[in-house]
C-alpha cells in the first residue's frame, strides 16, 4: 500500500536532517510527501499536491505529521501536555455552538478534508412517551416535552399500561443540520479516500516519577479520554505519539531521530487493526541495535572519507591535452576528390568512317543523328559522375567533422589569439573560393545544337556515291571527247606522234580524276572538321570537369581544415565549461560529503557508536562523481530490502525492518482518563 506522508512547516523542517532515512523508499514509490499548509481551510489550499500524489493509487493510507514544538511558545492552538491530539480550549468552544463550522483545529480540519466530515455524534435524550393507535393500529411518539399536563393525564387515562415512556435524541435545529450537510458537501473528496489514517506528533517527554503513579491508578475503562469524539476527529484515525526532551537536551537527538525511524517503520508496513484501535492514544518507540547501527555507520563513514579524499584529489588535477608552445594548432586537412569515372571516351563521335561521298560506306545524315542523340545521352550522364564524387567527398568531410568535436584541448591566452586568426583566414578562403560548375549543361546543348546545323549543312551538300560516280565519268569523258581531234591528227603523223598524243590525253583525264578525287577529300574534310567541333566541345568539357576537381579539392580541404579548428575552438571552451562543471559537482559533492560525514558522526554520538576507521580501496566501487547527491547512493544507507523481521509489541506480530539496525517497534496504548468530579486530587 502506498503510503502519502503529510508534513506540516514545523514538521517538514525537523525532517529536514533526516529526510534521507525516507529517499530510497521514495525511489522505489512506496512513499510520498506531501507539504501541509496549516493556514488552508480546503484540499486546495491546504494540500494542493495531494491528488497528484495519489493519482492512479486506489489503496494508499495518509501518514499526518504534527510534530508542531513541545518547549517553548506556540503558534496556533494548544493540545494537552499529555495528549498533543487533543485541544480542550477549542473542544470547549465548539461544544458551546450548536450550528457545526469548521475546525478551528488545523490538524482536526486536515482529517475532515482527508476522510470526510464526521456523522453527528448523539449527545443527549429527552423523555418521551409511545402508545399505539387504538382505531388505527399505528405505532406514535410523542416528547414530553411538548405535552401539557392535560394531554399527559388525558393519554395516561386512555392508555393506561399501553402509554410507555422512552427516550428520544435531542432534537436538532434546522440550522444545524443545513450547516452540517454544507460541511459534509464541502470536504468532498474526488478521488480514492484512504484506507487508513495515522496521525503522529510530538510531546513532552513525561515525568517518570508522576508517570509511574499514574499507571499504577486503575480508573474504569468507561472514564478513558473521550479525545477523539471531543476534537471531531473521523473514527478512522488512528493516534500516536513521541515523547521528545528539550533540544538542549543530550538525547534529544536520539530520540528525534527514533520518532523519524519509527514512522518509517510504520509507513512501510501494514499495521495489525488490533494494535491501533480507534479513538484511542497510543505512544510509539523504536528499537535500535547498537552493533547493526554502529556497522552500517562505520562502513559508511569510511566510504565517504575515501570518497572526501577521492574528490580532492580530482579538484587538483592539472588540465590534459595542452599543445606545446610553437606547436602548430589546426593541421592540414586533405579531402581528396578523385573523378575516376570520367575519362569522356564515351562522349566521342567517330569520325574515321567517314567517306568521300555522302553514303559511303553509310549514310552520314543517319549517322550523325544517332550519334548526336547518343552522345548527348551520354553527357547528361558524365555530368551526373563527378557530382557523386562530390557528394562523397562532403560525406567525407562530414564523417571526419564528426570525429573532430566532442575533444577537449587546453590553450593559454596567445594560443587562442593565433587560432582566431586561423579561423578568420580559413572563413575567407572559404567565402571566397569559385566552388560553381565551369560545365553549363544548357550552354553545352546550345553549342551541340549549333553545331548540329552546320554539320546537316555540310552533309546536305556532299553527293551521294552513285552521284559521285556517275559525275566523275561523264566529266573525264566529256574531257577525253576534247582530246579525240588531237589524237586523230596525230595518226596522220605516224605511230610515234600518235602514241604521245594518246599519253597526253589519258594523263590529263587522270590529272582532272585526280582534281576530283582532291576535291572529294577537300569535301569529306570539311564534314569532318565540323565533326570534330563536337567533340572539341567534348574535349573542353572532358577538362573543365577534370579541372573542378582541384576546385573541390582544395574547397573540401579548407572547410575540413575550418571545422577541425572550430573543433579545437570549441573543445577550449567545452573544456572550460567541462572543467567549471567537473570542478563545480566536484565541490558540491566536498561540501555535501562534509555535511553527511558530520551528520553520521552526530548519530554516532548520539547513540553511543565507537568510531572505526578503515581504508577503503576502489572509491569509484561505491561512489559515482557523475551523479549528483541528490540521486548518488553513497549518501543513504543501504536499505534491508525486506529481508529481516522484527517484533511487533511483545505479541508475537512480526513486521519487515526498513535498515538491519532498526531491531523492533513498540506501539503500546496510552492510558488517558477524563477527570471523574469529586476525586480527590
Amino acid at each position: 500500500m502506498h503510503t502519502v506522508i503529510i508534513l506540516s512547516k514545523h514538521s517538514s523542517d525537523l525532517l529536514r536532517e533526516y529526510r534521507y532515512l525516507f529517499q530510497p523508499f521514495v525511489d522505489k514509490g512506496a512513499i510520498s510527501f506531501c507539504d501541509w499548509n496549516e493556514s488552508g481551510t480546503d484540499l486546495e489550499t491546504s494540500v494542493p499536491d495531494l491528488y497528484k500524489q495519489i493519482r492512479g493509487k486506489v489503496d494508499w493510507r495518509a501518514v499526518i505529521v504534527s510534530a508542531e514544538p513541545v518547549y517553548g511558545n506556540r503558534k496556533g492552538p494548544v493540545p494537552d501536555e499529555k495528549n498533543p491530539f487533543d485541544f480542550p480550549v477549542e473542544a470547549a468552544k465548539a461544544a458551546e455552538d450548536a450550528v457545526p463550522q469548521d475546525s478551528a483545529i488545523p490538524l482536526v480540519r486536515l482529517t475532515h478534508m482527508i476522510c470526510g466530515y464526521p456523522a453527528a455524534p448523539v449527545k443527549n435524550f429527552e423523555e418521551a412517551y409511545e402508545y399505539v393507535d387504538v382505531e388505527t393500529g399505528a405505532t406514535h411518539r410523542v416528547r414530553a416535552s411538548e405535552l401539557s399536563r392535560e394531554e399527559f393525564y388525558a393519554l395516561s387515562e386512555q392508555y393506561r399500561d399501553g402509554l410507555r415512556p422512552i427516550y428520544l435524541q435531542e432534537r436538532v435545529s434546522e440550522e444545524a443540520e443545513k450547516a452540517r450537510k454544507a460541511l459534509e458537501e464541502k470536504y468532498t473528496f474526488s478521488d480514492v479516500r484512504p484506507q487508513e489514517v495515522y496521525l503522529f506528533s510530538l510531546r513532552r517527554h513525561p515525568d517518570d516519577e508522576n508517570y509511574i503513579y499514574e499507571s499504577w491508578k486503575s480508573p474504569f475503562e468507561m472514564e478513558s479520554s473521550d479525545f477523539s469524539r471531543r476534537n471531531n476527529y473521523p473514527g478512522i484515525c488512528r493516534f500516536i505519539c513521541g515523547d521528545i526532551t528539550n533540544p538542549e537536551n543530550s538525547r534529544y537527538t536520539r530520540e528525534l531521530v527514533e520518532f523519524w525511524m519509527g514512522i518509517l517503520t510504520v509507513a512501510v508496513n501494514h499495521i495489525p487493526a488490533s494494535i491501533l484501535q480507534a479513538y484511542k492514544l497510543y505512544r510509539m518507540q523504536i528499537e535500535v541495535s547498537k552493533e547493526e547501527l554502529g556497522e552500517t555507520l562505520n562502513r559508511h563513514l569510511n566510504q565517504m572519507e575515501a570518497a572526501s579524499a577521492f574528490v580532492q584529489t580530482r579538484l587538483g588535477m592539472k588540465p590534459e591535452n595542452v599543445f606545446e608552445d610553437g606547436a602548430k594548432i589546426v593541421e592540414k586537412q586533405r579531402i581528396p576528390v578523385i573523378f575516376t569515372e570520367v575519362s569522356g571516351k564515351d562522349l566521342y563521335i567517330s569520325t574515321k568512317d567517314i567517306g568521300l561521298s555522302r553514303d559511303c560506306p553509310a549514310d552520314e545524315l543517319m549517322y550523325w543523328n544517332t550519334s548526336v542523340r547518343e552522345k548527348s545521352d551520354n553527357v547528361e550522364r558524365y555530368l551526373k559522375m563527378p557530382r557523386r564524387a562530390v557528394d562523397r567527398a562532403a560525406a567525407q568531410v562530414k564523417s571526419r567533422a564528426e570525429s573532430f568535436f566532442d575533444e577537449e584541448y587546453e590553450l593559454d591566452r596567445f594560443q587562442i589569439e593565433e587560432l582566431e586568426e586561423e579561423l578568420d583566414t580559413l572563413e575567407l578562403q572559404i567565402l571566397t573560393s569559385d566552388t560553381r560548375s565551369t560545365v553549363d549543361g544548357k550552354q553545352i546543348q546550345k553549342k551541340v545544337n549549333e553545331i548540329d546545323r552546320q554539320v546537316k549543312k555540310d552533309i546536305a551538300v556532299r553527293m551521294r556515291r552513285g552521284v559521285v560516280i556517275s559525275t566523275g565519268v561523264l566529266i573525264l569523258l566529256v574531257y577525253l571527247m576534247g582530246y579525240i581531234p588531237y589524237i586523230f591528227n596525230s595518226l596522220r603523223n605516224g605511230g610515234g606522234a600518235f602514241a604521245g598524243a594518246l599519253g597526253i590525253s589519258l594523263g590529263a583525264t587522270l590529272i582532272v580524276a585526280i582534281g576530283g578525287i582532291v576535291a572529294l577529300v577537300l569535301l569529306r574534310k570539311q564534314i569532318v572538321a565540323s565533326m570534330e567541333r563536337f567533340n572539341d566541345l567534348m574535349r573542353s568539357v572532358v577538362n573543365s570537369v577534370n579541372t573542378s576537381a582541384h576546385k573541390y579539392e582544395e574547397y573540401f580541404s579548407t572547410l575540413c581544415t575550418y571545422m577541425k579548428a572550430q573543433s579545437i575552438y570549441a573543445g577550449v571552451t567545452k573544456r572550460k565549461d567541462a572543467v567549471s562543471a567537473r570542478v563545480q559537482k566536484l565541490r558540491t559533492h566536498k561540501q555535501a560529503l562534509r555535511t553527511t560525514i558530520a551528520r553520521d558522526e552526530e548519530l554516532a554520538a548520539a547513540f553511543g557508536i565507537r568510531r572505526a576507521a578503515a581504508f577503503e580501496k576502489n572509491v569509484t566501487r561505491f561512489f559515482d562523481e557523475d551523479k549528483v547527491p541528490k540521486d548518488n547512493r553513497l549518501y543513504y544507507y543501504e536499505i534491508d530490502g525486506g529481508k529481516t523481521e522484527i517484533p511487533l509489541n511483545t505479541a508475537g506480530d512480526m513486521i519487515w525492518a526498513p535498515y538491519k539496525f532498526i531491531a523492533g517497534l513498540k506501539i503500546e496504548r496510552e492510558d488517558l482518563y477524563e477527570d471523574v468530579k469529586g476525586e480527590e486530587s
